[in-house]
């Protein structure tokens, strides 16, 4: 998951049509990023942008979201009214889910499990301009991940700390 820090505030100030310019421009450049790192786009609600890795079988598929995660296209858009470079917040967990398409209207290619509920969590959590990856995440990733300094784990509603 990947959310836009200040969003909130910045549509409060900025008229609708730069708002829907602005992430038209980060969300273009997430999906030339996907391809690239071989990740696929589940959706955008708003300012949130959901990508999975691995959902055919590949034992680097958390490599991939990884690189995905790292931030380097909020480099290059700018937040309008402020022209300051975008801060997401990040959150990768990785583990089982389920996938399919749902709906007959308008059916949507969705992903259930909790390991998307954590990821979400990891998500909301984190801090602006970082990427916020669970324990599961860390172990995979290996030696990838040296650098990456523990929170000590997030409280998470009928869990232990993640």
């Amino acid at each position: 998951y990947t959310d836009i820090a200040s969003f909130t505030s910045m549509c409060g100030q900025v008229p609708p049509h730069r708002v829907m310019a602005f992430l038209n421009d980060l969300f273009t450049t997430f999906d030339q990023l996907v391809g690239k790192h071989q990740v696929y786009k589940v959706e955008t609600i708003g300012d949130c942008y959901m990508v999975c890795g691995g959902l055919a079988v590949d034992p680097l598929h958390a490599h991939k979201v990884f690189a995905f995660a790292a931030l380097e296209a909020a480099r290059c858009v700018m937040m309008p009214g402020t022209g300051q470079p975008v801060r997401l917040r990040v959150g990768i967990h990785s583990g089982p889910v389920m996938s399919g398409i749902v709906g007959r209207k308008m059916p949507r290619f969705c992903l259930f499990g909790d390991t998307v509920n954590v990821a979400s969590r990891m998500e909301s959590t984190g801090v602006p301009g970082a990427v916020h990856i669970s324990a599961a995440t860390r172990a995979l990733l290996g030696a990838a991940a040296d650098g990456f300094l523990s929170t000590g784990g997030i409280p998470v509603k009928g869990k232990v700390r993640i």
